[in-house]
């Protein structure tokens, strides 16, 4: 008679125990693997979500920024009104808003608004947005992610300070001056002009190098500057024992040196190279058309003759050094093709205040030098303004009279040259590759570019999310 192993059984028990709770172990781990990777996967799909759903706010922004520059320096309640609607915006007094979608099923969209803190469109708006994300389903029912943004835009003025320059600034002339004013506030210039009142004097003439440039240098001298001294982290400055930098009590004291808080070392600027506005240049040449042909004017009571005479509003292409006159209320655009260098015998901008024309000359030669009958007949630097392409690296300006006006030529060495004892004024600003003074020069920046000089649009200066 056979019987079987007691314990051969309980060994074959063992190994089916042990197979099952391994199986088990296996099962458990395998299920808690699938439900690590499921909700990863979900993990990174929210998050993924979560960021387009910024993206989307973003774009919106951008939307915003798109529309509010197609209006710089105009009034945004002015513009809008018949075009607001055609851009599909809506308008709830002074806020615009617009809704963008990116689906079919409008469920992936952004509501972005605009609302305008200064209804000249000259200084701040703020922009909100809102991006809004669905979820895939399987991951959250009926579940849309959204971020909303704030941001604060404001126009990217070209003339920030009195004087600015890639590289080095001398000032190392006699009688050198700077201070500020303002020619669109009564408190702070005369009817528009500059005036050495002292109350209505202020102390941003700043004078700044940018700190692309290692060895970059301001060389105040003996110069009083009622404003700043900025350079980059590389740049420097000297002061000679009679230069005074500091604000306009400080400086009209005569007391030496800097005050305190009125030496940076912060300057962080770009100066974007001119590029020349695409549009159709009409040739000039027809006498008396008032489209840049010759003709005859009144001038303070006299009257004048003037090779090129523009009383028609247009952008014209200008090729000799002959004199320019602007009419009233007329906003000219000129592209200078003259080869050599450009020396206009003479240019009137008529009109005062509202009234003024407005010239804006685009140097496509070498180099150009200005004299002392370039003339703003307005007092705003903003309505006659000088922009050199790349190709010009030379530029000066010489005469015993003032200028009033803008220069912006970032690839051009700058001279001032003044003749005998007087004070020459230079009021507006300039950003140049380099500058050097020779004369009796008193800068006086005029705040008013700020609002309403050649920009570049408006530009984000703060972000918030919410």
């Amino acid at each position: 008679m056979k019987t079987k192993s007691v314990t051969h059984i309980h060994n074959r028990g063992s190994v089916l125990l042990v197979t099952l709770v391994t199986a088990a172990v296996l099962g458990i781990t395998l299920a808690s693997y699938l439900k690590l990777v499921s909700t990863q996967s979900k993990s990174v799909a929210r998050s993924k979500h979560w960021n387009q759903s910024l993206v989307l706010a973003e774009s919106g922004v951008e939307d915003a920024l798109q529309m509010v520059n197609k209006f710089v320096g105009t009034p945004l309640l002015t513009n809008w009104i018949n075009t607001y609607s055609a851009d599909n915006w809506s308008k709830s007094g002074n806020v615009y808003t617009r809704t963008g979608y990116l689906d079919a099923s409008h469920t992936t969209y952004y509501t972005v608004s605009v609302s305008n803190q200064n209804t000249t469109l000259n200084n701040l708006v703020t922009i909100r947005s809102t991006g809004y994300m669905p979820l895939p389903s399987g991951i959250a029912s009926n579940t849309t992610l959204t971020r909303t943004v704030v941001v604060q835009a404001q126009i990217d003025t070209l003339f920030n300070v009195a004087m600015a320059a890639l590289g080095t600034i001398d000032l190392n002339g006699n009688g050198i001056a700077t201070d500020s004013f303002d020619s669109g506030d009564t408190n702070y210039s005369h009817f528009g002009f500059y005036t050495n009142t002292p109350s209505k004097r202020k102390a941003n003439g700043d004078v700044a190098t940018n700190n692309s440039i290692t060895n970059s240098v301001i060389s105040v001298g003996n110069a009083n500057i009622a404003g700043h001294l900025i350079t980059g982290p590389y740049g420097s400055y000297t002061i000679g024992p009679n230069g005074s930098v500091g604000d306009v009590p400080w400086v009209d004291a005569g007391t030496k040196g800097i005050k305190t808080g009125y030496a940076k070392n912060d300057m962080n600027v770009i100066f974007e190279d001119v590029v020349l506005p695409e549009t159709l240049w009409l040739p000039t040449g027809i006498a008396g058309s008032g489209m840049g042909g010759s003709g005859s004017v009144i001038v303070n009571g006299v009257l004048t003759s003037y090779s090129h005479v523009f009383t028609i509003p247009g952008d014209y292409t200008v090729s000799d050094n002959n004199s320019i006159y602007i009419g009233t209320n007329v906003n000219v655009r000129l592209k200078v093709t003259y080869s050599g260098t450009y020396s206009p015998s003479k240019i009137y901008v008529a009109g005062t205040g509202a009234t003024s024309g407005k010239m804006t000359s685009y140097l496509t030669g070498t180099g150009a030098t200005l004299t002392k009958d370039h003339i703003a007949q307005s007092g705003k630097a903003a309505n006659m303004a000088f922009m050199g392409l790349p190709s010009l690296t030379t530029l000066s300006y010489s005469g015993n009279d003032d200028f009033t006006g803008v220069i912006y030529a970032p690839q051009a060495t700058f001279s001032l040259n003044g003749g005998g004892s007087g004070t020459l004024d230079f009021v507006g600003s300039s950003v140049t590759k380099t500058v050097k003074m020779n004369g009796h020069y008193h800068f006086h920046y005029d705040e008013d570019l700020k609002k309403h000089g050649p920009n570049n649009g408006y530009v984000a200066n703060a972000w918030k999310e919410l």
